[in-house]
């Protein structure tokens, strides 16, 4: 049997009175998290990995991070796992378990506005040093598939679990910006439910696809996972 995990979510900064703390922000909800966490979670962020490679990045990153070294990363993992702030999947293969892992987890876009771009083409200019041709670097769009801008699209529009967008895709829809057009292309019949959707969307002609360019996407840093 196979697990793979990865991280929900996003990181975000918070002013307190004795500086600022990290929170990993889901569904607009904060979630406090410790220096052991914050290590496995960004481990986990942008990553699919299993338990081996979870270990090997938190011992990298733990060293010299004062952190208890008597406590197994495992702990850490579980009571991440219990909070919600990462999610795993299980399968007799890697391609099950890709699917168990982000069936239901939805796929939101990560937006980079202008300024951001600009914020961090001048930290790299005046503070890192980065030579110019390479900050420029910053501004460049990504280039995507037809399918990366097929999904990328449709997750615009609104907010699609992975199931979804193989529905979605396998029915050939294009257009779910209201919810009535998200009920009609997804569950338009009595038996279709979002907990039993990721069961359906397995047996999909271009499930495996979509999950392929869904993972990709993920990977190369252009979606963030929420859950419900």
């Amino acid at each position: 049997m196979k697990t793979l995990y990865t991280a929900v979510g996003r990181f975000e900064r918070r002013a307190g009175a004795t500086g600022t703390y990290p929170v990993i922000v889901i569904n607009r909800k904060e979630y406090m998290v410790d220096i052991p966490e914050m290590i496995i979670w960004t481990c986990c962020n942008w990553r699919i990995l299993e338990s081996p490679q979870i270990e090997e990045l938190y011992a990298q990153m733990a060293d010299g991070a004062g952190v208890d070294k008597n406590i197994k990363c495992e702990n850490y993992v579980k009571r991440l796992t219990r909070r919600g702030l990462i999610v795993s999947g299980m399968g007799e293969t890697g391609a099950d378990a890709l699917h168990d892992l982000l069936s239901s987890l939805y796929v939101v876009p990560v937006v980079s506005s202008l300024f951001v771009k600009t914020t961090v083409f001048l930290k790299f200019i005046f503070i890192n040093k980065t030579p110019l041709k390479k900050a420029k670097t910053v501004f460049r769009s990504e280039k995507l598939s037809g399918k990366e801008k097929r999904v990328i699209d449709l997750a615009r529009q609104t907010a699609l679990s992975t199931s979804e967008l193989i529905k979605c895709i396998e029915s050939e829809v294009y257009d779910v910006s209201s919810d009535d057009k998200v009920m009609e292309a997804i569950y338009n019949d009595n038996i279709t439910t979002f907990d039993n959707l990721p069961y359906y969307a397995k047996l999909f002609r271009k499930q495996q696809s979509v999950l392929e360019t869904v993972a990709n996407l993920y990977l190369r840093k252009l979606i963030i996972f929420e859950r419900n």
